[in-house]
């Protein structure tokens, strides 16, 4: 793995707050508790209170010196490595300001493989001006692969997620250059990760003015739809502040990024050093896809990123939305993500039929989409019933299944003697909620008659539970061995509950809208495939997975609960185990350590060697 992704991941994991781990055995997180939400309009910074008429509304921001560390330190070390006088590459840079081969670059007037050949002679020439002997072995390639050194300044990118949430425009500025150096170090990949933390990214190459110029700020303004005087920026360095300055933006120069974070916290009024989740994927951000497979079921993906392919398979009642913070996340990373919503959901085919739903069927529909994609092998993840799809993925398509990873739900040996669905019907425990939703057309019509009440019940956290029943839920409603006594699902509940602790209520809308598509007959029909998923198995019953495996338990998780994974060892050889103290729904009750959970484990699987990453400053 690059320097810089791993500088990315910390940031994206959040491991300022949480130390990183090896996933090697049993590993268990136990997280400090989130820090309450402070809003914009009730935080005290400190300073007087300022009215909202002077809350400043937009912030910009550099990269080189304020996002990350300044590169120029990368192109000393490297001059100095030559021998060469400290700054005098740097130097070379300054010397002939605005038309020399470094601002012709930044302006878009120069490639990167122009630059190097103009700058080469600026360098030999200004040398010879000065009695210094250049070493034959320079390169200008190589003072890209020094900036790429640079680290990240995680809090400035928590500042940028804090201010986003509170409704403060943000808008990043740089000065940098069109790469056409494929064969170098430099990936211009930063600014990728960036458009998950700003609103709006200005590259001088693009625009064809560089800072300072005041242009360049006026194009932030505008893209913002602000006034400078209602503006905040952010640079290093004062010669580029001072023109901002000049136009009324309130200006920061960043020397030490604490005592900048405090003063951007007074401006703003914003606690831009609040914990902030990790960036999550917009439906309206991502590119949405589509095959239609052999016997015509049509398959709905999201598509992000570069590198070795991922598999996202979500369970019930989710889509391809659940996995939100998971996209952004192994996509910067250096991987493939690939999010179906999976047969019956979203905008995937939804046929109304139960036997469309069985296990082969459903792995079917996964072979086809490396398929038509040109993928040969891929990495599955999954999470409730998706969990089930990429266990039997391994044993029906090992050929096709890179790795696995098990997201509460764990890998189930078969017992060809003992029918499950026989089984469950004499003793169901906590599984009774199964036994409701065999009968077609019952489930279906109590979670049809509201979905925003049907996906925040369903949807909530342990503590969202506690806190209903301190208003008169009555103790035992959110049981799930209780259901047909109860007459359904969701009986008992509130007629109002609240949004769940995690969940906003857009992302409710955006699962209502998906669920209102398709209704619940298609999600349901997967539980009315437990003995067709049993005979499917029964025909290897000795088989094991040998693909590389991780298995992610919960401690919370009242029905695939941790010891229904002590049986799997045998038959997963090659298991990697964590644990995480959340409830059911891993992937936004704690998304932080997921995504350090799984970066590091794909990482160990791949034993990736990735490109350094260069973010040009």
């Amino acid at each position: 793995m690059s320097h810089f992704h791993r500088l990315t991941r910390s940031v994206l994991c959040n491991s300022r707050f949480y130390p990183s781990y090896r996933v090697e055995h049993v590993v268990t997180l136990r997280t400090p508790p989130v820090a309450a939400i402070v809003s914009r309009r009730n935080f005290q910074s400190g300073s007087p209170a300022q009215t909202e008429a002077e809350m400043r509304k937009a912030v910009i921001f550099d990269i080189g010196g304020v996002l990350i560390t300044p590169p120029q330190t990368g192109i000393k070390r490297y001059g100095e490595s030559l021998g060469l006088p400290s700054n005098f590459l740097e130097l070379v840079m300054i010397k002939g300001r605005p038309n020399n081969a470094f601002c012709k670059m930044e302006r878009g007037e120069l490639t990167v493989r122009e630059f190097m050949d103009e700058y080469r002679n600026e360098v030999n020439a200004t040398a010879k001006e000065a009695n210094i002997n250049v070493p034959t072995e320079f390169d200008p390639k190589k003072i890209f692969d020094a900036m790429a050194e640079c680290k990240v300044v995680p809090g400035m990118l928590q500042a940028l997620l804090a201010l986003r949430k509170n409704g403060v425009k943000t808008c990043i500025v740089t000065n940098n250059y069109i790469n056409d150096v494929r064969n170098t170090d430099s990936e211009p990949h930063f600014l990728f990760v960036l458009q998950y933390f700003a609103d709006h990214i200005v590259e001088s190459c693009r625009v064809g003015i560089r800072k300072p110029s005041p242009e360049i700020f006026h194009i932030a303004c505008e893209k913002m739809g602000v006034k400078p005087s209602e503006t905040v920026f952010l640079d290093d360095i004062g010669s580029n502040l001072k023109p901002a300055k000049e136009m009324g933006i309130h200006t920061i120069k960043v020397q030490d990024p604490q005592v900048a974070l405090k003063e951007l916290q007074d401006v703003t009024n914003v606690n831009v050093f609040e914990e902030q989740l990790p960036p999550a994927a917009k439906p309206d951000k991502v590119p949405h896809s589509y095959i239609t497979t052999k016997d015509g079921h049509r398959i709905h993906y999201v598509d992000v990123g570069q590198g070795p392919a991922v598999v996202f398979c979500h369970g019930f009642p989710e889509c391809w939305y659940s996995w939100r913070y998971q996209i952004p996340a192994l996509a910067m990373a250096g991987y493939r993500v690939i999010v179906p919503d999976m047969r019956g959901y979203g905008d995937s085919s939804s046929p109304a039929e139960i036997e469309e739903y069985a296990q082969d069927k459903l792995c079917g529909d996964m072979v086809a989409l490396l398929d038509t994609l040109g993928i040969s092998d891929a990495t599955f993840v999954g999470h409730d019933w998706g969990g089930t799809v990429v266990w039997t993925m391994g044993l029906l398509y090992p050929n096709r299944t890179r790795a696995i990873a098990g997201i509460n739900t764990p890998f189930f040996p078969v017992n060809p003697n003992k029918n499950p669905l026989e089984s469950m019907l004499k003793d169901p425990g906590r599984f009774d909620y199964m036994v409701y939703f065999q009968k077609p057309g019952v489930a279906e019509a109590e979670f049809e008659q509201n979905v925003d009440r049907t996906m925040k019940c369903m949807t909530s956290a342990i503590t969202d539970l506690k806190a209903m029943r301190s208003q008169g839920m009555k103790k035992g409603t959110s049981s799930t061995a209780t259901v047909t006594k109860r007459g359904g699902m969701l009986v008992g509940f509130p007629d109002n509950p609240p949004v769940p602790s995690n969940m906003t209520q857009e992302d409710i809308d955006y699962y209502v809208q998906q669920f209102k598509k398709t209704g619940f007959r298609g999600p349901l029909n997967w539980y009315r495939n437990i003995e067709a998923n049993w005979r499917v198995r029964c025909r290897i019953p000795n088989r094991k997975v040998t693909a590389p495996s991780l298995m992610v338990t919960s401690s919370f998780d009242f029905v695939l609960t941790p010891e229904s994974s002590r049986f799997m060892d045998p038959w997963v050889p090659d298991l990697t185990r964590a644990n995480l103290d959340c409830g059911h729904w891993t992937q936004v009750e704690k998304p932080r350590e997921l995504n350090e959970i799984l970066i590091n484990w794909l990482d160990k699987v791949h034993k990736k060697s990735i490109n350094r990453l260069t973010a040009k400053l």
